[in-house]
């Protein structure tokens, strides 16, 4: 059972279950993970900065296994770039931000500039679109979900890594068992943390709630993310359904078509 109601009449979810259907289903090479948000400290694994300056890079690190458990919060921020530290809504962004993601400015970082954006109006402009960030409950925590525990915290999404004919199978799960066309995907705008953490898990108040998280976006990850590796960040009742769906779909029923030849 992936999840089941308890005495008090709420859901159970069975976050190792679902990341074990998800991950055979879709022949997913890299591990299922967990975004949840924890009121306590975890005991075991590590502040996010202390594995990467990138929140995003160490993300992908506890995908390919090197890490088990990672987490930022107010006090557990250190060592993370300012940016990262904006996105999960534990610092305000910058105002010379704007300068560094469109054209540059001598009065910013001495003009360095990642031209994402035609200018800093469209940066502002585009910020504004994504709405409030709200912080993490405390905790925002991180861990493959074979490893989520049901006293760990909240779960908020379920992360998954996929290559191409892998995101394709998955996104048409999804399309199975939902009539919502044309908003239930999105791919947007925001750096590689954003679409792994921030959107899926929540927390920007402008971000729909029936969206699947298609990402990165955000080339400036590409010396680190692996060419043909896209992410696809699920609300954790997404991901239910689409487990849910499994038997009935072309996954189980047609395998052939979704992964010739067995691929």
């Amino acid at each position: 059972m992936l999840f089941e109601e308890t005495m008090k009449g709420s859901v159970k979810v069975d976050i190792p279950g679902i990341g074990r259907a998800l991950k055979d289903a879709g022949h997913l090479k890299l591990e299922p993970l967990c975004v949840y948000e924890s009121d306590v400290r975890p005991i075991k694994g590590k502040p996010f900065g202390e594995v990467d300056r990138c929140i995003a890079k160490a993300v992908l690190m506890c995908a390919q296994g090197l890490e088990s458990l990672l987490y930022v919060g107010h006090d557990a921020r250190s060592g993370l770039c300012p940016g990262g530290q904006s996105w999960v809504g534990l610092t305000e962004v910058a105002e010379g931000l704007k300068y560094f993601i469109s054209t540059g400015s001598p009065s910013f970082r001495h003009g360095e500039a990642e031209f994402l954006k035609r200018d800093p109006e469209t940066v502002t402009r585009s910020k504004a679109f994504v709405g409030r960030i709200r912080p993490p409950e405390n905790y925002l925590c991180l861990t493959p979900c074979d490893r989520y525990q049901e006293d760990d915290g909240v779960p908020r999404a379920i992360l998954l890594f996929a290559e191409a004919e892998q995101l394709r199978n998955l996104l048409t799960l999804h399309h199975f068992g939902t009539t919502d066309v044309f908003t239930s995907t999105s791919a947007p705008w925001g750096p590689s943390c954003t679409s792994f953490l921030t959107y899926p898990a929540g927390l920007a108040s402008n971000c729909p709630d029936q969206a699947l998280i298609i990402g990165p976006v955000d080339p400036t990850g590409n010396s680190w993310m692996p060419p043909n590796l896209m992410s696809l960040g699920l609300k954790v009742k997404d991901a239910e359904r689409m487990v849910g769906d499994l038997p009935s779909s072309f996954l189980t029923k047609r395998s052939q078509v979704a992964f010739p030849d067995g691929r």
